[in-house]
Formats: structure tokens, sequence, C-alpha cells
């Protein structure tokens, strides 16, 4: 059964049609449902930090024995009779525990490295959250520039169609032509498609990110300058990858009907910081190693905590007794006897539970510097493949395919040539984006 939905203090933040990532990010702190848990966590841990910090709480008795029955219970509630064989009995006491061997001051401390751990693993459930929507951001953003070339091309393979048509009513070329370039067009259309899908998701995942749904989101819709119109409705130049497409018509159905229509730039910038500065780093910052190691710290404090359990907590307390017409007052002095439970195991217990937060902790800087390793090397592959696609790459790419145009439009060329130079140019940008 599904749970009821319940109110978070960020409902009532309203996602923007028009998204950045910087909104975007600033949204996910407040709206995150796995950031929100974790500063809820925080919260528990400083209470919990509140609580082991207190004094143990005295306790007050009150009590009353050996009533008389014989008749006038209520009469003599508050006076005694001398001549009877049980005296009733009255007694106020108040008994306080006093703890030693510090236990109280390492609660204290184990509480503290818990609350930092949990501090640092909020910032982790932040980290995460971020590079989870960085991803459904660049996902979207080479949709979208995937969506435009796609589309760009089959426009300009829907004027080759015009094109073919009119050469087939003139008689220039056989009615048999016309049917081979509209059977191609099949595959522009599934290209658009896909694109369009690809984009739809990655939007969806930044929604789920950011725990909102698509009803969440501004329905009235604010372009602020051409920056945010350049995809619009018109005829226009649209270059991609710094090469020019005139004349070609981008539909503003492309992201009309999508609840979010992001704005993002890919940065190529390069990385100025070397592997060695970079593992660095991350062991320093990274929470989810810090959280480790504030986790270790709380073990050993447990260790030290089990073995301050074997100091004797002294109960001390006094009472004031009334029996019969005599008052007394009195001292108790109450001292644990360790016959059974000595508590070594406890010990054993917390020293296997440091151990395994020591391993933990090797276990996360390791991890933190193989991410950093791995990406790094990501990172190369990537900037010799952008290397790879200079502007005379693309536009030999652009300009192969303007000849072959150009060329099935005078008869010089088959539709094969033309398809294969669209094809080629198509693998060619995709691959830069």
């Amino acid at each position: 059964t599904l749970l009821p939905q319940q109110q978070t203090p960020a409902d009532g933040v309203s996602i923007p049609h028009n998204l950045t990532l910087q909104q975007a990010e600033q949204l996910l702190l407040q709206r995150s449902l796995a950031v929100l848990a974790a500063k809820y966590q925080v919260e528990a841990n400083r209470a919990a930090r509140l609580i082991a910090s207190f004094k143990p709480n005295p306790t007050l008795t009150l009590g009353a024995e050996q009533f008389n029955l014989s008749g006038r219970l209520f009469k003599d509630i508050a006076r005694t009779d001398s001549n009877s064989a049980a005296a009733t009995t009255y007694t106020v006491r108040y008994d306080q525990l006093i703890e030693r061997g510090g236990k109280r001051e390492l609660r204290t401390e184990l509480a503290d490295n818990q609350l930092q751990a949990s501090e640092a693993q909020m910032l982790d459930a932040a980290r995460t959250q971020l590079y989870q929507l960085r991803l459904a951001f660049t996902t979207a953003a080479l949709a979208r520039e995937n969506l435009m070339l796609v589309e760009a091309t089959k426009q300009q393979y829907d004027q080759t169609i015009r094109l073919t048509a009119a050469k087939v009513e003139n008689g220039d070329l056989a009615g048999v032509e016309l049917y081979r370039v509209q059977a191609a067009a099949l595959q522009y259309q599934q290209a658009v498609q896909q694109a369009r899908t690809t984009y739809q998701q990655a939007s969806r995942d930044i929604l789920n990110l950011l725990g909102a749904r698509v009803e969440d989101v501004q329905a009235a819709r604010q372009i602020a300058d051409a920056e945010t119109d350049k995809w619009r409705s018109g005829e226009k130049e649209v270059k991609i990858a710094n090469v020019s497409l005139r004349s070609v018509s981008i539909s503003s159905e492309d992201f009309n009907g999508e609840p979010l229509e992001i704005e993002f730039k890919f940065d190529d910038r390069p990385l100025t910081h070397a592997p060695v500065e970079l593992r660095e780093q991350a062991l320093a910052e990274r929470p989810d190693v810090i959280a480790a190691r504030r986790l270790y710290d709380a073990a050993a404090k447990g260790v030290s905590l089990a073995v301050a359990q074997r100091v004797r907590d002294v109960s001390i307390g006094t009472f004031l007794q009334r029996v019969g017409s005599d008052q007394t007052l009195g001292v108790n002095v109450s001292i644990p006897l360790f016959l059974h439970n000595k508590g070594f195991a406890v010990i054993s217990q917390a020293e296997s539970q440091k151990e395994a937060a020591a391993t933990l902790v090797r276990q996360s800087e390791l991890q933190a510097v193989t991410d950093v390793e791995k990406a790094y090397l990501a990172y190369q592959s990537a900037r010799r493949t952008l290397d790879l696609y200079n502007s005379t790459t693309l536009e030999r790419a652009s300009k192969l395919k303007i000849i072959a145009a150009v060329s099935y439009k005078e008869g010089a060329s088959s539709l094969i040539e033309l398809l294969d130079a669209e094809r080629t140019y198509n693998q060619t940008i995709s691959s830069y984006n």
C-alpha cells in the first residue's frame, strides 16, 4: 500500500519552466527528498547529543503502608494507633544515581562524533544528488543538441523530397525515385523521435531529483531574451558545432509540450589540476570520507565507554520516614555486584565495531581515490577525442553534405550518395556533441 503523501517544507517552492543548472542546484538543496531525509537525521542526532549530555534524573518515591483495616481506615489515615501491632508507615525517599568513570563525558563525545558524521552524510547526500542532477542536465542538453541536429537535417531532407517530387513531375526522374526518397525519410523521423524521447526522460530525471512532479512546474513561460528563444519557430540560421545550417525552421513543438526547458551550455575548458592534487583534495574534503572517519572516532569512544561501564556507579538515596508517632531520617547506598555480566563482552563488541569502522574508513578512502582516477582517465579520453573534432573536420563533413545535396539537385549524383553524405555528417556532429 502507498503511504499517504506528506507535505514537505519545500512543497511551496515552485519549479520554473525555463530552468538553468544554477536554479536547479538551489532547488535541489530545498526540495530533494534524499537531502531532506539527511537533514532530519542531523536534527535527530543533534537531539541525541543533547540527551547524552544530561545527568541521570533523580527519583522521588512516596510510600504509605501498614494501614489498619479494622474499620476506621479513612478516619485514621492521617493518625496512628499506638496500640496497633503494625503502625502505619509513611515514607518520602529521594534517590540519585552518581555515574563514575566519565561515562557522561564519553557518551557526549560519542554523540558529538555521530552528529558530525550525520552532517557529513548530509553533505554527501547533497554531493551525490548534485552529481546526478548535473548528469541529468548534460544528458538533457545532449538530447536537445541532437534533437536540433536531426530536426534540421530532417527538414533539409524534406526539401530533398519536394525537389525529387518536382523532378518526377517534370519528367526528369522516374517515379520510383520519389518512393525511394520517401522511404528513406523514415530514418530521419525515427531519429527525431528517439532524440525527443531521450530529452523527455532526462527532464523527468531532473524533476525526480528535485522531488517534484510535472504538475509542480510553473505553467506560465517567461522568455526573457533572444538566447532563450533561439530554437523557436521561424526561418533562421542554426549553428551546430560552429557549422551553419541556413534557412532551417526549428519547430517550437520540440520543446513546447515539455514540462521543462533547460538552459545549459557545455564547457570544454581544460582541467588545470593534476591527479595528485585531486586525490589529496578528495581525501581531505569528500563528505563520505569525512563521515567514515567521524564514525570511526565514535566507535573509538564506544570502546572507552564500554571500558568505563566496568566502573561501578553508585546510587545514593535519602529518606524521611514516619512510623507510628516516630519520625526517622535515613541514607541508602546501592552498589552493583558484577557476578554474571562483568562487561567484558561489551568491550569485545565495541572493539570489533571499532575495527569494522576502521575498515570502512580505508574502503571510503580507496573509493575516493579510485573515483578520482577513473574520472581523470575518462576526462583525458574525452579531451583527446574532442581534439579530433576540430573546425576543419566539422567543415569538411558539412561541405561534403552540401556538395552531395547540390550534386543530387543537378542530377550528377544518386540518392544513395546523398544519404551516405548526410549519414556521415550526422554521425560526425553527434559524436562531437
